[in-house]
């Protein structure tokens, strides 16, 4: 690759980290703060004060990832043409009217519109942005930048989810709205509204960092992206898929946990929800530290060595969260468990772009992202079912399961790296 002076300004004694890369982190941090963070955090509640049941709420909450899975391969043979980093702002402009647009409107038909054009938009950005950021290091501190992109943005989502809890109280002072009956002014749908509005804002302006950031090849030729896109046939779609396939088990793991896990320590231990808010920040926050250590197990055991064991032990602890009795020890398990399991993307997205062409990393990137997003999807939909059937213990287990078989078909599936 290729640098300019401007591109080379290094922060002294930290690999994987540059001017680029610093401007990089910069958008993630806000982007993150304002859609993970404040929205995610702020959406349900919204919706559930306009007069929406669970069961619309469950729709909305489906169709961004119903989006992202149609359109993940078509993004992915597109970008080359339009450059990754102007398709990241796009997106992320598209992502910010959505979520404006959320906050305006009530209709369901409108309302599952907008999610929708979420998901492409979402979709779109997630598909270019590895190989975008590998644009930004030499190969050797791919590892370290992405395990420094994954420290801020859980510390970003953290700091978000905090900040949104917030916002309600805030807006609802600020422009003295007043509360029905026993409904509190925080929780009319006003509130929830400037809250969002604020959050669209914010999602906005992260792109600013990125309109200062101008990488060197972030952008493959026309004639050579015309050529792709005619000749589809010569993409190795068998190698990619092949390489890919853990992600469809990574997201199985994901889709049973991370939308429930506060259903989890409530129906378990029955605590308050400002407690079960404080230990999933702190399991945010552990997500986000124990992965800076992924240099040093890359550099000893090599990626695909070091993902199997931590897969491994990922695992090990899932199942002593299913066997947890106290709090405390559930807790200990629980921050391990997806601390652990956390350090799969920092490590995979960068084995995955070093096997490919260049060329090939955008449709690579779209792959990956389909097979995470079918079995995140599945397995979300599976849920209720086995929640009702088996019980969130034996759940559990079952994903302690997908993990040891996400570290086994990482080894399997890279047995040359």
């Amino acid at each position: 690759m290729v640098k300019s002076k401007r591109d080379i300004l290094r922060i002294k004694s930290i690999p994987g980290l540059n001017r680029q890369v610093a401007l990089f982190l910069l958008y993630s941090c806000i982007f993150h703060i304002g859609l993970f963070g404040i929205t995610d955090v702020l959406l349900n509640f919204y919706l559930v004060s306009i007069g929406y049941d669970p069961e619309a709420i469950g729709l909305l909450q489906a169709l961004p990832r119903l989006s992202g899975f149609l359109t993940g391969i078509p993004v992915g043979l597109v970008a080359n043409r339009f450059g990754n980093r102007n398709i990241i702002i796009v997106s992320t402009w598209g992502i910010a009217l959505c979520v404006a647009l959320t906050a305006l409107v009530q209709s369901l038909f409108v309302l599952a519109l907008t999610r929708f054009l979420w998901g492409v938009f979402f979709g779109a950005g997630q598909v270019v942005k590895p190989p975008f950021m590998v644009t930004l290091t030499s190969k050797e501190e791919h590892t370290a930048q992405f395990s420094y992109h994954n420290l801020v943005s859980m510390v970003a989502v953290a700091f978000g989810s905090i900040l949104g809890g917030f916002m309600p109280v805030l807006v609802s002072r600020i422009f003295l709205i007043e509360g029905v009956g026993n409904i509190a002014p925080e929780q009319m749908p006003e509130a929830y509204q400037g809250a969002i509005l604020i959050a669209a804002f914010i999602i906005l302006f992260s792109t600013l960092s990125l309109l200062w950031l101008h990488p060197n090849s972030s952008k493959i030729a026309d004639d050579d992206s015309e050529k792709l896109w005619k000749k589809a046939k010569y993409i190795p779609w068998q190698k990619i898929i092949k390489l890919s396939l853990p992600l469809f088990v990574f997201g199985i793991s994901g889709g049973l946990t991370f939308p429930f896990f506060n259903l989890f320590f409530r129906e378990q231990f029955g605590i308050a929800d400002s407690a079960i808010g404080g230990i999933l920040g702190l399991g945010w926050l552990v997500m986000g530290l124990i992965p800076l250590l992924n240099p040093v197990w890359e550099a000893r055991m090599g990626r695909v060595m070091a993902l199997t064991l931590l897969m491994t032990v990922s695992s090990l602890t899932f199942v002593g969260l299913a066997l947890a009795e106290t709090l405390i020890i559930s807790v200990i398990f629980y921050v391990i468990a997806i601390g652990t399991r956390n350090t799969m993307q920092p490590i995979f997205q960068p084995l995955l772009m070093d096997q490919l062409a260049s060329e090939f990393h955008n449709i690579a990137s779209s792959i990956g992202l389909v097979l995470w997003n079918i079995g995140w999807f599945g397995a979300t939909l599976m849920f209720g079912y086995l929640q009702v059937t088996i019980g969130f213990s034996q759940i559990m287990l079952v994903v302690a399961f997908f993990v040891f078989l996400n570290g086994v078909s990482i080894y399997f599936t890279n047995q040359n790296q």
